[in-house]
């Protein structure tokens, strides 16, 4: 097993101000999150990205555009960061973003990219997948992987490397940024970046799942997110590009780094997923914050430790690509 992945996590108390966060949520009393209308949960959060993410550093120019996708055009944003007057063709990372394949998009995850965009120095593209329930399977992991592949073909006229280029997603994104690394298997693919991706099906819980249930991220909502994206297609879960865990099939990937969270039901999962990915032959970097919860790259106004995490993943992107 690749040296980077440690058999046992670090364990730790959860930080203070995100359990202050999760039990003034809580007290709140809404709605849990599964029980709403996809549009009403989508602009939640949007609204908690926006309000408990600190303000994005700044980046030179941020651009909306398309690329063609198996069912019409993708919307994209390309984050450029500011380059001080050199004319060196840039790293390009595509980012996609998490939500559980229902509730993401370009806007719940504008502030991320630019932490990355500034931070790694690499030119950063969004990308605007379908989502579930209206396009269940494998609607997300096409569009994921045409946009990898638009990326690929067309880096050099966004002022890139097409030799220098990286996936990275959160959660949902970062499975499939996983898939679409996979499918493409460009040697331009130099890294792979996973935050805290989602590896298994609800059904089969880890211990991480009842250990933190409810820190934010809940067994219901999980549940939802799953439903809606495998729309009673049972046979999806034996799909590679969807068990993960149960299939395997890594030796393909470029070098990857992988973030799990202590106190995140997610995990033991990602903390798997890292160790298979290793035993595959692939350069692992595995960093895990024991005091840190899903989600938190959206909290950096809560807590610092979500930036933590993206400068992480900026400095080890610098290296890689």
């Amino acid at each position: 097993m690749n040296a980077a992945v440690k058999p046992m996590l670090e364990v730790a108390d959860i930080d203070p101000a995100l359990a202050g966060f999760l039990a003034q949520a809580a007290a709140m009393g809404n709605p849990p999150i599964e029980s709403l209308p996809p549009t009403i949960a989508r602009q939640i959060y949007r609204d908690m990205a926006n309000n408990l993410g600190l303000p994005a550093p700044a980046v030179g120019t941020v651009k909306d555009a398309s690329c063609p996708g198996p069912a019409g055009a993708l919307p994209l944003r390309i984050y450029t960061p500011e380059t001080n007057g050199a004319n060196t063709p840039l790293p390009v990372l595509l980012f996609i973003h998490g939500g559980g394949f229902v509730i993401g998009d370009l806007e719940t995850h504008d502030k991320v990219c630019r932490t990355l965009c500034h931070h790694a120095g690499m030119i950063v593209v969004a990308v605007d997948y379908r989502l579930a329930p209206e396009h269940p399977f494998p609607a997300a992991s096409d569009d994921a992987e045409a946009a990898l592949r638009w990326v690929l073909t067309h880096a050099a006229a966004l002022g890139g490397d097409a030799s220098r280029i990286a996936v990275a997603g959160d959660s949902a994104g970062a499975q499939l940024a996983l898939v679409a690394a996979r499918r493409v298997r460009a040697a331009n693919v130099r890294a792979l970046g996973l935050i805290y991706p989602v590896a298994q099906h609800p059904d089969e819980p880890s211990p991480s799942y009842a250990e933190n249930d409810g820190k934010f991220l809940t067994t219901g909502v999980m549940q939802w997110f799953m439903d809606s994206y495998l729309g009673g297609q049972t046979e999806v879960l034996k799909h590679p590009d969807y068990a993960l865990l149960k299939l395997g099939g890594f030796e393909t990937l470029p070098a990857t780094w992988v973030a799990t969270m202590g106190h995140d039901p997610l995990r033991d999962e990602g903390h798997v997923l890292a160790q298979r990915i290793a035993n595959a032959g692939v350069a692992v970097d595995h960093q895990h914050y024991p005091s840190a919860i899903h989600a938190c790259i959206h909290f950096t106004a809560v807590s610092p430790v979500g930036l933590t995490v993206m400068t992480d993943l900026a400095r080890w992107l610098r290296a890689q690509v």
